[in-house]
């Protein structure tokens, strides 16, 4: 076993590990209405492997949905949680973008069948959080009423423990008041949060997101204020944040590889997200276990009541992703990576909670695939 850290969340009974195991990445290759939304490259052996090492290494949360393989991710990980006393893991699964037959995801005949699916690919009797994972609710939102009234009636039932949502990549609660695009969307989600009243969010964090003045209420401040944990995922940026090096060849992903569609793995994208982490790799050296260490050392710090999912595909990603974190970064550590990876905002006066502090630099649009099921 490792010494993993392990921390408390709200809505959550149970300590969690502070790595988490992300099994998007476990599910193959699918398609949900024609959008790509899976990895090429999975073997199944070799992806439970990783999750029976993970379970080995001291790995407590497990987070996975129906539309990841449309179901095989649930059934890998089924076969481990029938390896483990089920009141020693936090596991995870979310509804909301496959449809079935049915007219909409959130009917709530069709999140009952996708529930009693998912708790039998898992073999299981509860989830300990159900996540919401789309913001379509139908016209006029005609199916969230509903949708909320089933939710909590399946906790009483003791079928979920906890609520979840995702929250935006980009968000300070300041922003609802604007006559803008980005005050436009804090506001549909702040009204989700609202009436949905989840005990979990979770959200992309990493080096590269932008940073917050001390006038805005970022995610996290947020989700403190109303008591919600908070998973932190594409800590490594799906594995670009730690690459080595960048040929500028563009990969040729299959029809239902996500990457097919998603910007951020176009060739000028990698070629400028590459060069922009340069200082960093001059600093840390150039070699993956040390730039892991640095990016999810960086997502740990930032918000030690967080927990942080990491994807893998084998025993040996999800290795090295846990035995490389060492020791945290100082304090000055991580005011330097801001320095590196920041340039155009000055560096927060010291004292100043470095959460806080925002960059104005655009943040890089959704994925179009990200609207279909893909985190």
């Amino acid at each position: 076993m490792s010494s993993l850290e392990s921390r408390r969340l709200p809505s959550l009974a149970t300590p969690v590990s502070a790595i988490g195991a992300g099994c998007w990445t476990i599910g193959g290759v699918a398609t949900n209405n024609g959008v790509p939304i899976g990895w090429d490259n999975v073997d199944s052996g070799a992806a439970y492997a990783g999750l029976c090492r993970a379970s080995e290494l001291g790995v407590t949360l497990y987070d996975t949905a129906d539309v990841y393989g449309l179901g095989r991710s649930e059934r890998l990980l089924g076969r481990l949680l029938a390896q483990l006393p089920r009141d020693d893991v936090v596991v995870c699964s979310k509804v909301g973008y496959f449809a079935g037959t049915g007219r909409h995801p959130y009917e709530t005949a069709n999140i009952r069948h996708q529930l009693d699916t998912t708790l039998d690919n898992l073999g299981t009797d509860h989830l300990d959080v159900y996540f919401v994972h789309s913001s379509d609710f139908g016209e006029n939102d005609q199916y969230l009423p509903n949708a909320i009234a089933l939710m909590r009636e399946l906790r009483q039932q003791g079928l979920i423990r906890a609520v979840g949502i995702r929250a935006p990549h980009s968000f300070a609660e300041e922003w609802t008041t604007e006559n803008t695009t980005r005050g436009a969307a804090a506001r549909r989600w702040t009204h989700l949060f609202h009436n949905i009243r989840p005990g979990i969010l979770t959200t992309r964090y990493n080096l590269l997101s932008p940073l917050y003045s001390a006038d805005e209420t970022d995610i996290f401040t947020f989700a403190r204020r109303h008591g919600t944990g908070i998973l932190i995922k594409q800590a490594l940026g799906q594995g670009t944040l730690v690459k080595t090096d960048h040929a500028g060849i563009t990969i040729r992903f299959s029809r239902g590889d996500h990457r097919r569609t998603d910007p951020l793995f176009t060739t000028a994208n990698q070629r400028s997200q590459h060069a922009r982490l340069a200082p960093l790799r001059a600093k840390y050296g150039n070699d993956m276990p040390s730039l892991t260490r640095v990016a999810l050392r960086y997502a740990l710090q930032h918000a030690p009541d967080a927990a942080v999912l990491v994807g893998f595909r084998n025993a040996e990603q999800i290795h090295a992703n846990i035995t490389c974190l060492g020791g945290p970064l100082s304090p000055e550590e991580i005011t330097e990576i801001r320095t590196l990876l920041h340039p155009t905002v000055a560096a927060p006066p010291r004292g100043t909670p470095v959460a806080l502090h925002r960059s104005r630099e655009e943040v890089r649009p959704a994925q179009p695939g990200a609207a279909q099921g893909q985190t």
